[in-house]
């Protein structure tokens, strides 16, 4: 994308709405302040009800400002809590500083010291210019979470599923209590659902292998439960502003460039970890605004010695840069923690294995976290099922990478032939348009490239397909008859009992996988 279009994308954002003029803004802030002073109110309850006012004073200055009730009280709640939060600390001292200078100014007037009246408007102006950028970095995070989110929504569980979570999003604030129903609703809920149709309609395979009876469930057909129907939604605004400021062009990567170096420096201040996991998050964010774009211009014309043509000085706009980001990086993180939080049921390592997953703000990366989650509920279903069995019941959870078919086929061009290919690839019984990977790990494939002596743009080719490949994830329930022996001499009937448990007698068997396909010894997930 041209940087033309991403500057107009954010100047469209910030002319969406309108607010007051500078002087009716003034006199709407003290027509606040003055009767909570008249009233001697607490300092915290001043604070807090001046930034009520501020944030529907500017509201029509601030790009997407939400029009739902529940999400203008999470922006009101994220700006006026106290937490202990790095960002929270600098947001505090801004948001502190607003009702000290305000009544400075409100003495002032009264006293018509003209110079000091100058100097306190042109502070307060400039501090009430950073809490309107912090505002907006809570907003375009807010906003491309739930945007996302929806979208995510959409492309899996259709639209029944976008009408639950817009009643969730009208319903509760983005809380701890926001993602634990949001897990309940489109995680657990789903996947006990799932289970009942998968063994109502008897879509597994029941095997035995020596000492073992197993139950092999494809996460295919636990995803085929989510929809009907998959569907899709056209982009909003914001979203298309993240794209555009997420643009490989040469100006995007420009602006970026300096944003970055821009909030390195200036967000000096908070943990290392802190900044760099949130560091290129908040930096696209602040890309989405017009100040990133005045703020690479007055870069150039600083490195070049010509005269700044920005309404704003370089280090103020260095500022508004730094308050934006760190708007943004109060929500991502917060709600980073809430949806964390609302994992409770998950052990150490797997919310570990979500916390590296959830980087980043792409539907890519929801999508990963998304599938994560499902499969580790499906793997906490089947091992609930049977969690009083000891050692006589077992879930392991299995995968094996595969490539599309037509993805291989095209390769016919970089001289795969077929043997070639059969040498390298077996077709996956459970999906006609796939075809499972034979070699298990990385080493093995290359050996195997060495050996077919495959010329090196196929080996690259064939490589960027293993890199990557989706996988075919298996679970698998295996009753250890040995075990069972063990502990009863009715080993038939202890083993009706385990099959009934996971609901699986009264369905007649869809035949077994072939030997040679995931037979091949698919990976430990």
């Amino acid at each position: 994308m041209e940087h033309e279009p991403a500057e107009q994308i954010a100047s469209a954002l910030q002319s969406a709405g309108s607010r007051p003029e500078w002087p009716a803004r003034l006199e709407a802030y003290f027509a606040v302040l003055r009767p909570l002073k008249e009233r001697s109110t607490v300092r915290e309850a001043l604070e807090r009800e001046l930034l009520l006012a501020f944030i529907e004073i500017n509201s029509g200055g601030i790009s997407e400002y939400p029009m739902l009730e529940s999400q203008q009280q999470s922006i009101i709640n994220t700006l006026c809590r106290r937490t202990d939060h790095p960002a929270d600390a600098f947001l505090r001292k801004l948001a502190g500083n607003f009702p000290l200078l305000l009544n400075r100014l409100d003495k002032e007037q009264a006293a018509g010291d003209e110079a000091a009246l100058a100097q306190t408007t042109a502070m307060l102006r400039n501090t009430e210019s950073l809490l309107v950028k912090s505002v907006q970095g809570m907003v375009f995070a807010m906003g491309l979470t739930t945007d996302n989110y929806e979208e995510l929504i959409m492309r899996h569980f259709g639209a029944p599923g976008l009408s639950q979570f817009a009643d969730l999003i009208k319903t509760r604030q983005m809380d701890q209590s926001f993602w634990r129903e949001f897990v309940e609703r489109f995680i657990a809920q789903h996947i006990a659902e799932g289970y009942e149709n998968l063994t109502g309609e008897g879509k597994f395979l029941l095997s035995k292998d020596g000492q073992h009876v197993i139950i092999r469930f494809l996460f295919d057909d636990v995803l085929a439960t989510l929809h009907d129907t998959p569907g899709e939604i056209a982009k909003t605004r914001v979203q298309t502003a993240f794209e555009a400021a997420s643009g490989e062009d040469a100006q995007s990567q420009a602006v970026r460039k300096i944003v970055q170096a821009c909030l390195l420096k200036g967000l000096s201040f908070l943990p290392g970890d802190l900044l760099l996991e949130h560091l290129e998050s908040a930096a696209l964010i602040v890309c989405m605004d017009p100040v990133a774009q005045s703020l690479h211009r007055a870069m150039q014309a600083h490195a070049s010695g010509q005269a700044p043509q920005e309404k704003h000085p370089l280090p103020f706009l260095m500022e508004q840069a730094v308050a934006l980001a760190l708007g943004a990086m109060l929500v991502l993180s917060q709600a980073r923690e809430h949806f964390l939080a609302a994992l409770a049921s998950l052990r150490s390592d797997e919310l570990e294995a979500v916390r590296s997953l959830a980087q980043g703000l792409s539907i890519e990366s929801l999508e990963r976290v998304l599938f994560y989650l499902l499969e580790s509920s499906f793997v906490g279903l089947l091992r609930d099922k049977a969690r009083d069995e000891g050692a006589k019941v077992s879930v392991r959870n299995v995968a094996a990478r595969r490539s599309p078919v037509p993805a291989v086929d095209a390769l016919a061009s970089h001289k795969l032939s077929r043997i070639r290919k059969s040498q390298i690839w077996t077709q996956d019984p459970t999906r006609a348009d796939m075809l499972l990977f034979k070699p298990k790990n990385p080493q093995q494939l290359a050996a195997l490239m060495q050996v077919l002596q495959l010329e090196e743009p196929l080996q690259a080719a064939v490589r960027a397909l293993w890199d990557n490949a989706p996988l075919r994830r298996d679970f698998l329930v295996v009753i250890d008859l040995a075990q069972v022996a063990r502990t009863t001499q009715n080993v038939k009937g202890k083993l009706t009992e385990l099959l009934s448990k996971y609901g699986v007698l009264q369905q007649q068997n869809t035949p077994p996988v072939p030997p040679g396909a995931v037979q091949a010894e698919p990976q430990q997930a």
